[in-house]
């Protein structure tokens, strides 16, 4: 699966802009996103499989790898369209690279063995679809999905049209974004050995919340910066901490259970641009970005469900624990 998504990923990336047709460039971009879907699952996966019972260290530093491309992505582009550098060397340069990564996979042997699954069936798929901690997971994803994705596909337009600053210095702003994310979970991954994960998911999501709606607040652009960066680092382990939970509580469908969670991130992905969109087009950008600040409030709401869950499930498992001693 990662072998083929990576190579799905550079085929599609390379041939992006080659042709001016839009059937053609649709048909690629579609590519990419199959070839990055596989890529997910299968290193959420791995990575589950690697991490130590309660912790999510391992799941922040490699995720921290994607915000690191975040970061430098649009920074490349910003220096490229400063030198008058055409715009498709970046996605010729990525594409090279995910190839690369491709034959490197290819050679290589992963040292964990597989988890003891029951054989993916409709009948899993309806339990863990029923499962009330694992719908909330999922909901907790697919919030911060759309809300990550609406800032940092927006918050370039937002800076130019609010603040009235260049176009390069917007797309400079979409790496400011991502720094947060980058320094959070790279501190995460360094400095937190607890295996208090979900206490973690609650703080991470309201320090993501209260900053971003302080900086639509905010009549300066470098303060508005700061709470963004801010935001970023609450953002920072939204993602890996509820993939290591997901792979703690739901060992006996796990690859399932971690597919199910990125699907709802898949669908906020798809759906909140066009929210996003619909919103700056009736109203403003400025109103669409209060809309990510609602989402992201409604995602500190649902991991605060997801504390009260696993709560509840602790107690359910002592309980049980608790009868069968007795019956013995």
């Amino acid at each position: 699966m990662l072998l083929v998504g990576l190579v799905l990923e550079g085929l599609g990336l390379g041939a992006f802009g080659s042709d001016p047709g839009l059937v053609l460039n649709l048909g690629v971009l579609l590519l990419v996103g199959l070839g990055q879907g596989w890529t997910e699952v299968a290193t959420n996966y791995c990575l589950v499989r690697l991490e130590k019972p309660g912790e999510s260290r391992l799941m922040n530093l490699i995720h921290a790898g994607f915000t690191a491309g975040a970061c430098l992505g649009p920074a490349g582009v910003g220096v490229l369209l400063a030198n008058g550098l055409p715009w498709r060397l970046a996605y010729e340069g990525v594409a090279l690279l995910l190839l690369g990564v491709a034959l490197v996979i290819l050679r290589m042997s992963f040292p964990f063995a597989p988890a003891a699954e029951a054989a993916s069936s409709r009948r899993a798929l309806g339990s863990l679809a029923r499962d009330p901690l694992l719908v909330l997971l999922g909901a907790v994803i697919f919030l911060y999905v759309g809300a990550e994705i609406g800032i940092s596909s927006w918050i370039a337009e937002y800076y130019v049209e609010t603040f009235a600053v260049s176009t390069a210095t917007g797309a400079y702003m979409v790496s400011v974004v991502w720094l947060g994310l980058l320094l959070g979970r790279l501190v995460l991954s360094a400095g937190y050995k607890g295996r208090r994960q979900v206490p973690l998911l609650l703080g991470l999501t309201c320090l993501a919340a209260l900053p971003l709606a302080l900086a639509l607040c905010s009549d300066s652009p470098w303060v508005a910066g700061g709470l963004f960066l801010v935001s970023g680092l609450g953002f920072s382990a939204v993602y890996p901490v509820v993939m290591a939970l997901v792979g703690e509580h739901f060992t006996r469908e796990q690859s399932l259970a971690i597919g199910l969670v990125s699907g709802a991130g898949g669908v906020g992905a798809l759906c909140f641009p066009f929210a996003m969109a619909a919103i700056a087009g009736r109203f403003s950008i400025a109103q669409s970005f209060w809309f990510c600040a609602a989402t992201a409030w409604v995602m500190a709401l649902a991991a605060g469900a997801v504390l009260a869950q696993s709560r509840h499930r602790r107690s359910q498992d002592q309980l049980l624990e608790n009868s069968t001693s007795r019956s013995r």
